[in-house]
């Protein structure tokens, strides 16, 4: 619960979360190990449970060719030797230099799309604005701290300071820490754009990350912003711009509403995960729904959000801003719009990714930005 910030009703035979970390940390171990001897971490099949285990060195492909060579002796040998180092090497060099060229490719493509354009081009070095939660110090009758607590009109201490006065009659009861929450799929959202940003830049400068409560008006007119929150957050972000969206959270916190088709998107799992639910079609995916944008920000500088309904779809969109395939479809149904916004469909299945289809392309109007 607390790695995932899920409530204390979370259920795992409903929620693959889990399921899904545990079975990708199997396999990162699983490669991590591969070719070595000793004591290794591993997580067994159908358990959570980390052991360390010691398994017998297994050969690799690299022993087989030179047991195979190993026949000739001498001079011939000698020779066969040197001959299969040589070709290992070239080989080696060759596939560095073709993933450097390939690396450069993709880079020079997503410095010319749509979305990242604004910031390779910009003077100004961008800022990584991670979506936290500001956590508020409840107290009781008695002076004593009860529990800590997220209320979404407080953000930031400066919220608080805002709310009390408001409520003088909290001032006994709330109290600032300076405590703050970020979710993990916020903070490895970070940490996956953070490269992104350095290497679409002339400069390969490397962009900071501070948390959204952090955000002040001046870091707004000072800096290229890049959101990276949920969707149901973004109302929250210190941008005067954001209210430029045309999507809106709908009544249900997983609905998402356009507002000019009047099209309302849903969040739902699959159908396996909604057993007992006589409304639910027999459906076999679930659907969760990723959003991105950028527009001019208020002196001249960019913004950028990044966003999702759910974990998933802010993952994969994380994910698709890298992916310059997406980004070129993207850009074909906006052109050189400096002002856009997407809304993609992200399917699953089991828990994982099936496939990310863009639903809304629409260019904003950059004036009223």
């Amino acid at each position: 619960m607390t790695v995932f910030g899920k409530s204390a009703q979370f259920d795992t035979s409903q929620d693959s979360t889990v399921r899904v970390h545990i079975h990708r940390l199997r396999r990162q171990l699983e490669s991590f190990n591969y070719g070595k001897s000793g004591k290794l971490l591993q997580i067994p099949k159908g358990d959570y449970r980390l052991l360390l285990t010691e398994e017998a060195e297994s050969a690799d492909d690299d022993a087989i060719l030179i047991e195979v060579h190993s026949k000739p002796s001498g001079q011939k040998r000698t020779w066969t030797v040197i001959a299969i180092c040589f070709a290992a090497t070239a080989i080696f060099w060759g596939m560095l230099l073709f993933s450097a060229r390939s690396q450069d490719s993709v880079t020079s493509t997503l410095r010319q799309t749509s979305f990242w354009k604004p910031i390779a081009a910009h003077e100004r070095l961008p800022l990584i604005a991670a979506g936290d939660f500001y956590m508020v110090v409840e107290s009781g009758s008695d002076g004593k701290i009860q529990r800590l607590a997220m209320r979404p009109a407080i953000r930031s201490g400066r919220d608080l300071d805002k709310y009390l006065r408001m409520h003088p009659d909290q001032y006994s009861k709330l109290r600032d820490r300076d405590i703050h929450r970020l979710p993990a799929t916020v903070a490895m959202g970070a940490a996956e754009i953070l490269p992104i940003v350095a290497s679409v830049r002339p400069d390969h400068a490397m962009a900071d990350i501070i948390p959204v409560s952090q955000i002040s008006q001046e870091t707004i007119d000072s800096n290229n912003i890049i959101y990276i929150d949920r969707f149901s957050e973004l109302g929250m972000l210190r941008s005067p711009a954001l209210g430029q969206s045309h999507f809106a959270p709908g009544p249900d916190p997983n609905e998402l509403r356009d507002l000019p088709s009047g099209r309302t998107f849903r969040v739902r799992a699959a159908a396996e995960n909604q057993i007992g639910r006589d409304d639910v079609a027999a459906d076999p995916y679930g659907y969760d729904y990723g959003y991105i944008a950028s527009y001019p920000g208020p002196s001249g500088n960019q913004i950028i959000v990044i966003s999702g309904m759910e974990d998933a779809a802010l993952a994969q969109m994380v994910k698709l801003v890298g992916d310059k395939r997406q980004l070129g479809i993207l850009s074909r149904q906006i052109g050189d719009a400096k002002a856009f916004e997407a809304l993609y469909q992200v399917r699953t299945s089991g828990g994982l990714i099936f496939d990310t289809r863009l639903l809304i392309a629409r260019v904003l109007e950059a004036s009223k930005v």
